[in-house]
């Protein structure tokens, strides 16, 4: 028989499976639907307010975000961090609940959605920031997928012109966050197979003695 806490685990784990399952259902019925949006020129906001998808979409949107919310309070309640960064999270996902609930009709729509792509982009970096002295691997691997998040939705915006792929590119690396943070053990395993798990330590003493050795070595 599972405990409680590996009952209430499991149910996490199905709740983030489902949430990721029905935005993507949901992303290929709306892209089906509205075949006069492509993706490639369009930005996700359109099946906001494309006739009868609207609501669909933007609850979708709004799950996403709840789901956002509960991983970010109990990722911080699992590693320690201070409830400043838990405020930090709770804003920016605010947002993105704001962004599905407004209209791209107003500009307040635009606006809540670009504190929601940096506000969170940078909790995921400061996170990463403050574990990588009790976790440094996860600590490390937080700091590049928000690095990842912004780099890569910018240069293809850059390229594209448009905002529906640079949203699902964010969309994607903030998946992998969650992922990675969700399934911690598996991923360290992975690493190790990699053998990118050894001995931390060795490489925070050398970073720390970096400084030092530009002292000793100039003029």
């Amino acid at each position: 028989m599972l405990s409680l806490k590996n009952k209430i685990e499991k149910l996490k784990r199905v709740h983030y499976i489902v949430t990721g399952f029905l935005f993507v259902a949901t992303l290929f019925f709306c892209s089906y639907t509205a075949t006069d949006l492509k993706l490639i020129n369009t930005s996700l906001s359109h099946f906001g307010i494309y006739n009868n998808i609207g609501i669909l979409w933007n609850a979708s949107v709004f799950l996403i975000g709840i789901t956002l919310f509960i991983e970010a309070y109990l990722n911080i309640k699992k590693y320690s961090h201070a409830n400043w960064l838990l405020f930090l999270f709770a804003v920016s996902i605010l947002c993105l609940l704001l962004t599905a609930t407004i209209n791209m009709k107003h500009a307040i729509h635009f606006y809540t959605a670009y504190i929601y792509f940096i506000g969170f982009t940078i909790c995921m970096f400061l996170f990463g920031f403050l574990l990588i002295k009790t976790d440094f691997r996860i600590g490390i691997t937080s700091i590049v997928i928000s690095l990842l998040s912004l780099i890569g939705p910018v240069g293809i915006l850059m390229y594209l012109g448009s905002f529906a792929i640079p949203e699902l590119t964010h969309t994607l690396f903030v998946f992998i966050w969650m992922i990675i943070i969700r399934f911690e053990n598996n991923y360290k395993k992975f690493l190790k197979k990699l053998r990118l798990n050894s001995e931390p330590e060795k490489l925070r003493e050398q970073i720390d003695s970096f400084p030092e050795f530009v002292q000793e070595s100039s003029f």
